[in-house]
């Protein structure tokens, strides 16, 4: 039979390994955040980027609009001028 020192013993190595296990577990989860933190700061730098591209594009896309409107209104006039030239000469 064992004695309540003996089963006290067992008890501290048990809650010994429980905390160095505790203590690991603490030290992984510390390692992922600081993981995560950095994959968010490069997640936040790409999404970045990609709003500076957008953002160009959607410019350039705006300039190409306007031009064709510039265009489509400059032809509109022409053609006008022409029947009117047109209807008066004949």
């Amino acid at each position: 039979m064992t004695t309540s020192q003996e089963r006290l013993s067992k008890l501290e190595g048990a809650y010994e390994q429980v905390d160095q296990r505790l203590g690991d577990l603490t030290g992984s989860v510390n390692s992922l955040r600081g993981e995560m933190n950095t994959l968010r700061g490069e997640m936040d730098r790409r999404f970045d980027a990609m709003d500076t591209k957008f953002d160009s594009l959607r410019r350039d896309l705006d300039n190409k609009v306007n031009t064709l409107i510039v265009v489509i209104a400059t032809v509109t006039i022409a053609l006008g001028g022409l029947v009117v030239t047109l209807e008066f000469l004949g």
